[in-house]
């Protein structure tokens, strides 16, 4: 049996503004990616919704959402990939987290905040 390492990554995840009407349904599709391929999320927090310095896909606006997590070596690929081939996904960038630790990992963690906007932003859409 092959030890294959488990890395701390760090993703941004850049999605059009209209992820914000279905950010529940965004937040639940990075996870779903992340955790499918065998990884394990220490901290999901959604960094804003902003202005592109360029338009990408006639997008003027864009909402970030980093996410820190765990993934054996051999499965970033495959996330990778999800990413890229989303529809949904604007643009994404995994680099390793070596300089951080899980400590400071979970201190950004903003899961809790997303889940109440994620609900209020479904509250208020009419039905």
């Amino acid at each position: 049996m092959r030890y294959i390492p488990t890395v701390a990554y760090e993703a941004m995840l850049l999605f059009p503004q209209s992820a914000n009407v279905d950010l529940k349904g965004t937040v639940e599709f990075i996870k779903e990616t992340i955790t499918k391929n065998g990884a394990e999320i220490v901290s999901l927090k959604k960094w804003g919704d902003r202005q592109l310095a360029y338009p990408i896909n006639k997008q003027k606006r864009g909402v970030y959402i980093l996410v820190y997590f765990n993934s054996p070596t051999d499965k970033l690929v495959a996330i990778d990939r999800a990413f890229t081939l989303s529809e949904s996904v604007m643009r994404h960038l995994i680099t390793r987290a070596d300089h951080l630790n899980v400590e400071e990992m979970k201190s950004t963690d903003g899961q809790i905040d997303l889940t109440i906007e994620a609900n209020l932003r479904a509250a208020a859409q009419p039905t």
